[in-house]
């Protein structure tokens, strides 16, 4: 996988210097997918920290400032989904204005109508793209509201 992600990443890619040395916050459960999402994104010089949400998230993200970019997982354990953190995040002044990403693989046909009207920057499905995934990144880095889902 690491040599797939060198070569990958050494074939660059239209836009993705923004990623470098973006400040990347991911909200996850499911260590595998921050694996995934810390290769991929690290490979393209992106500063990535991770929380699988609990009471010190929102303590982590703001030691972890300034964030550039959330992305937030939205099915948790317990019952906890991501329009609750998300909820959570925007009711936090100093978090109210950093875009946040739902990916997911919920259902994309209720997801998405409901991400958009609450605020969000944007959706990526899961299983997460490698050949993608930076590219929607750099393109929601940059400021454009992205809806990526199969």
């Amino acid at each position: 996988m690491e040599n797939l992600l060198k070569n990958f990443s050494a074939s660059g890619g239209q836009g993705h210097t923004v990623i470098r040395g973006a400040r990347l916050f991911m909200i996850e459960d499911d260590i595998a997918n921050q694996s995934i999402a810390k290769m991929i994104l690290e490979s393209y010089g992106a500063n990535v920290a991770f929380n699988r949400w609990g009471t010190d998230t929102v303590a982590d993200i703001l030691a972890f400032k300034p964030v550039d970019l959330i992305l937030l997982d939205m099915m948790f354990p317990d019952n906890v989904s991501g329009f609750d953190i998300f909820a959570e995040l925007h009711s936090h002044p100093d978090l109210q204005s950093v875009p946040v990403v739902a990916i997911t693989a919920m259902d994309a046909s209720q997801a998405v109508p409901r991400c958009r009207e609450l605020g969000f920057s944007g959706y990526i499905g899961k299983p997460l793209n490698m050949m993608t995934f930076p590219t929607i990144v750099a393109r929601i880095l940059g400021g454009e509201h992205v809806w990526e889902y199969r």
